[in-house]
């Protein structure tokens, strides 16, 4: 027995040895690489919302301002346009005309997920980049703590987003189910209800972790993304008829400016939301992924199609030493080093857990049936090649701008305090 206990210490020390000359050799690492693509498309991102600033002021000056045209690119901050663009597509085979960018968008995100898994995720998605970058500052802030201060901090956004999704998933699970509606939380019986939202919410923090695990309401905390996804395939993919869209497409004023209205969200706040996303931040910084791994619908989308790619982290168990390392890297809290192949709806390729193994060839990113490892440049050629790929094509084919002229946007934007532009509760007024 401690005759193995050496031979694995020995290679251990060996592949940390040639590990280390490995990376005194080349500066390059899987985690600066996919930092300059995070980077990359995190200033595409700021410019093209910048972008669309200036040409939302020009319309509403009345062109006193600089004239920028409007960038389709906008388009990707509305998920509940792609879905309704995806309903559309599915359901007459045509291109929404309002935000085509939109949806051709979302259906890279998707196509990319379906091959790659979650690479979109980790590799190009900049609220995965703010993300991934308020933890890792979270890291520097937490090590500075005592065990106590660094394990509350850590767990109680889990609690009490554990507790928040007890109450909203049943919710969303009987809308869905056509036994409650918007209407109902105005009804006096919902008085009833309040004390076991409280109990919900009192639940994660007062019961012991022999009986709650932190494995059961982080499992509880991540249902909250998977009921908004539920809500919106089931609302909009499954139950909106196609015609319906291609009359609000036509008819409805708010789907105009939607785009508009979404800038308007974020430059003339309320109080609520302000606090809201505050809130939001600063979990960021101590709960890894916190709006990823517990909020985004499109995280959960991308999971549930990732379960079809090929490309996944294998792990040689004949040489792997156990070190934990790899599990101890994984942003997403996956046990890689009880796995074999790493199935599972939260792994984003990032290359971080394969980056910590210090033994050589026992973790990598492979394309199952092949056998051969995949590096990560290569990896994020495929990821990233097949997503801008993707957005010129749409641009060469004429499937990238809208067709919305330019004295119309004046003319609605102008106008935009119209009640028409308006909605409340999925309900839209119609010209």
């Amino acid at each position: 027995m401690a005759s193995q206990n050496e031979k694995s210490i020995q290679k251990s020390d060996s592949s940390n040895v040639s590990k280390k000359k490995r990376k005194s050799l080349s500066w390059m690492t899987s985690l600066r690489f996919r930092w300059m693509s995070q980077i990359s498309f995190f200033v595409l991102t700021i410019y093209i919302g910048w972008m669309f600033y200036l040409f939302v002021r020009y319309c509403e000056t009345g062109g006193a301002t600089v004239f920028v045209p409007r960038p389709p690119g906008v388009e990707a901050f509305l998920p509940i346009g792609a879905f309704m663009g995806l309903k559309y597509f599915l359901g007459t085979g045509k291109v929404d005309p309002l935000h085509p960018a939109g949806f051709i968008i979302f259906a890279a995100i998707l196509l990319t997920s379906f091959l790659f898994q979650r690479g979109f995720c980790s590799w190009i998605c900049p609220a995965g980049t703010m993300s991934e970058w308020a933890w890792r500052i979270g890291d520097r802030i937490k090590s500075k703590f005592n065990k106590g201060v660094k394990y509350w901090v850590e767990a109680f956004p889990v609690k009490l987003t554990c507790g928040l999704s007890m109450i909203s998933t049943p919710i969303v699970a009987l809308m869905l189910l056509d036994i409650i509606s918007f209407a109902s939380f105005g009804s006096p019986n919902m008085k009833f209800i309040y004390p076991l939202m409280i109990a919900a919410i009192i639940i994660p923090f007062a019961l012991p972790r022999k009986i709650w695990p932190a494995r059961v309401e982080d499992s509880i905390a991540r249902a909250w993304k998977y009921s908004i996804l539920a809500f919106f395939a089931v609302t909009i993919v499954i139950k909106m008829p196609a015609q319906q869209l291609e009359i609000m497409f036509t008819n409805v004023p708010f789907m105009k400016v939607a785009d508009v209205r979404m800038l308007k969200f974020f430059t003339d706040m309320s109080m609520l939301a302000a606090i809201i996303l505050s809130i939001i931040f600063v979990f960021s910084f101590f709960t890894k992924n916190y709006w990823c791994r517990y909020f985004c619908p499109y995280g959960a989308l991308v999971g549930v199609l990732g379960w079809a790619s090929v490309f996944r982290i294998v792990r040689n168990k004949k040489t792997c030493i156990d070190c934990s390392k790899c599990t101890v890297a994984c942003p997403v809290h996956i046990e890689v080093e009880k796995k074999n192949t790493v199935y599972n709806p939260e792994c984003l390729g990032c290359y971080d857990c394969v980056d910590s193994c210090p033994v050589d060839d026992t973790l990598d990113m492979k394309l199952l049936g092949y056998g051969r490892k995949i590096h990560y440049a290569v990896y994020a050629g495929l990821v990233v090649g097949l997503f801008v790929i993707f957005m010129n094509t749409a641009r060469v084919t004429g499937y990238w701008y809208n067709n919305i002229p330019l004295p119309e946007y004046m003319e609605r934007i102008s106008d935009l305090d119209n009640p028409k532009y308006e909605h409340k509760q999925g309900e839209f007024k119609v010209e």
